[in-house]
């Protein structure tokens, strides 16, 4: 359907036939195959991008080929519709041999209810009939109009470790007209089997008094490399064979749920609802899928957006380096704002500046070792904590200034004008009230982010006749609703589980990526590398990235990688931060080299993820338009946004 006006190989042979030598006619016939390659290129045509801007948009491109209220023509057919699948599934009638809705009465207009797909565990052709099925749970809110007038729209919130909730809430922002898809990716929430298995936890806690202690860092591998070896061969992951027709008994679980068993398990439901194609917004890691999907079924893929993405191609040690490097430069930009407004903004009056200023604050909280005394009960509701009634402040420090995703700047204001205090007693001398400042704001912060998990996790109980009623179904029968971390219905222990040493993380970047390390003193030679490339004033904030990251692989026993992800026919829109840490802008200019035919959209904003935040609001209609009307934005669309700082 791509290619229009190109000579084929039949008709070209045929106006050879006059050539009789047999060498002359091998060397004509490789000559037709050249010149049919030069025609494909010469002719071939892109498919119809509508990018205003471009030398041959019109107006009349700026309309969607389909105005509301309009049916679908018959050369362009409705999302909805699959001319390769069973013609009959719907998306409130999928196939019910992979797809079950779990509660009926759900399933209508405007509805939301949530259901298992079943699987076979891989797809390579010697071992097809020997694979065992699992279980992946899909959620849906179905569009006001059936069948939806836009088809279906898949987000994924990124992690690795986002559920099916995420995924909803967040494909709100393609707008109506739409379904709206989410899922527990194979291994998280309530798919199975679960990668929330003791055997996969770090044993005892995994946070580090300090990312800049060599042998705080060493003590930690060790146990992550106890750890990759307990969890790949933890007896639930071992899943029988139907058959040993391949000479295989079991399937180790772990060598099939990553990015690419993703993909497939997307696939899987287009086919199941009858969906010609599935729209994709992919935020942070979510981007990896979507980017996966279109190199392998980039026939099917409508919509296309890479919201702050992964790099195309996944090497686990880039992604580190490149995380602390990104985490580097926003903070020289968080300190250079600070810088520029002057008295406006008293770190900037210390010497040598507010990167100065941080650098000796951090510096005197290592000297001093401060912890922050916490209560049991405090720890255990923290996750954070370094021993059973206490925090470092070390380690605390970095989640206080961590305000490099929220794009706050008020937020940001206060931080700094707090360390400022702190800094003017550590300058002093005054060794007593400067622990004594540092352990109150470390209380305070514990007790606000306790509150604020408390809140997310316990929503208003209803009222009225049904205020007796419990605000959660813990049953994994009768429970059809999106899945949030903090409430997995039959699995009661999965959000402490799941967190304690990255086990989502690890269990699918370890199969999605390379360049592992499984030597310790490798790994230390390239960890101080880090270090000294990227100080971020002593903040540790750097090689904490660099750490987290790469360690996530470490020695783990067998890697299962995806390809490079490219297609050159997928339109669509990459939208990057130039201050991003957690997905370097770096990898939004690699993606839209690997999917040319997308337009990318560069924000100013300091932070992670386009959302509906205040800082976002010169994008976020740009984003709806294209979901909307179709129009793609021109290609390296600006959005601006206000420095880190706006001291008056």
């Amino acid at each position: 359907e791509q290619y229009t006006s190109v000579a084929q190989p039949g008709e070209v042979l045929r106006k050879q036939q006059k050539w009789t030598k047999p060498l002359l006619i091998v060397f004509v016939a490789a000559l037709a195959g050249v010149a049919v390659l030069v025609a494909h290129d010469r002719d071939w045509k892109a498919p119809a991008v509508r990018v205003r801007g471009h030398p041959e948009f019109t107006e009349e491109d700026a309309t969607p080929a389909n105005p509301p209220g309009e049916s679908a023509t018959a050369t362009s057919p409705p999302a909805e519709t699959d001319l390769s699948a069973a013609s009959e599934w719907t998306a409130m009638h999928p196939d019910p041999a992979v797809l079950k809705w779990l509660d009926t009465s759900e399933v209508k207009p405007g509805g939301t209810t949530c259901g298992f797909l079943t699987a076979p565990l891989g797809t390579m052709g010697v071992h097809v009939d020997s694979y065992p099925d699992v279980k992946v749970y899909f959620c849906i809110k179905f569009a006001d109009t059936q069948p939806a007038p836009k088809g279906t729209v898949f987000t994924h919130c990124g992690g690795p470790g986002s559920l099916s909730a995420c995924g909803i809430n967040w494909g709100a922002m393609a707008g109506d007209g739409y379904n709206h898809v989410g899922m527990d990716q194979r291994g998280l929430g309530r798919s199975l089997p679960t990668f929330a298995t003791p055997n996969c936890t770090v044993a005892g806690s995994s946070i580090l008094d300090d990312y800049e202690d060599e042998e705080a860092v060493r003590r930690n591998l060790r146990k992550i490399k106890a750890r990759a070896h307990t969890c790949f061969n933890d007896p639930s992951f071992q899943l029988p064979a139907k058959n040993n027709k391949s000479g295989r008994d079991y399937f180790n679980f772990l060598q099939f749920s990553g990015t690419d068993e993703v993909a497939e398990d997307l696939d899987r439901f287009r086919k199941a609802i009858g969906a010609r194609k599935l729209s994709l917004h992919g935020i942070s890691y979510g981007s990896a899928i979507a980017m996966a999907y279109a190199t392998k079924f980039r026939d099917h893929v409508d919509k296309f957006l890479l919201n702050s993405p992964v790099p195309p191609t996944l090497s686990m040690f880039q992604m580190a380096w490149d995380s602390a490097h990104g985490q580097q430069l926003q903070y020289d930009n968080f300190a250079a704002a600070c810088d520029s407004a002057g008295a406006a903004c008293p770190l900037s009056m210390a010497p040598g500046g507010t990167g100065n200023a941080l650098a000796l604050v951090m510096d005197k909280i290592r000297q001093m070792n401060i912890q922050i005394p916490l209560t049991t009960d405090q720890c255990k509701a923290f996750f954070f904590c370094t021993s059973p009634t206490s925090v470092s402040a070390v380690y605390l420090a970095n989640l206080q200034l961590g305000f490099s995703q929220a794009g706050d700047r008020e937020g940001f204001k206060q931080v700094v004008n707090e360390v400022y205090t702190q800094y003017q007693a550590a300058a002093s001398g005054d060794i007593v009230k400067f622990e004594s400042m540092i352990v109150k704001s470390g209380q305070e912060y514990v007790a606000a982010f306790i509150a604020a998990v408390n809140a997310a996790a316990r929503p208003s109980q209803p009222s009225g006749p049904q205020a007796a009623l419990p605000f959660f179904d813990e049953n994994p029968d009768t429970n059809s609703k999106p899945t949030e971390e903090e409430r997995v219905a039959g699995q009661p222990d999965y959000h402490v589980l799941i967190n304690q040493g990255q086990v989502a993380q690890t269990c699918v970047w370890s199969q999605s990526t390379f360049d592992e390390a499984s030597n310790e003193n490798y790994y230390i030679t390239r960890w101080k590398q880090a270090k000294s490339t990227f100080p971020n004033f002593h903040l540790g904030k750097s090689v904490f990235l660099f750490d987290s990251k790469w360690s996530m692989t470490y020695s783990w026993p067998r890697l299962t990688p995806v390809s490079s992800a490219a297609s050159p026919t997928t339109p669509g829109i990459i939208i990057g931060y130039i201050y991003d840490p957690n997905t370097p802008y770096l990898w939004a200019q690699q993606a839209h080299t690997a999917f040319p035919l997308t337009s990318l959209v560069t924000s100013q904003a300091s932070k992670h993820g386009m959302g509906p935040e205040e800082v976002d609001q010169d994008c976020l209609p740009i984003l709806q338009k294209y979901f909307q009307e179709g129009v793609q934005p021109v290609d390296g669309d600006l959005c601006q946004a206000p420095k880190p700082i706006a001291w008056s």
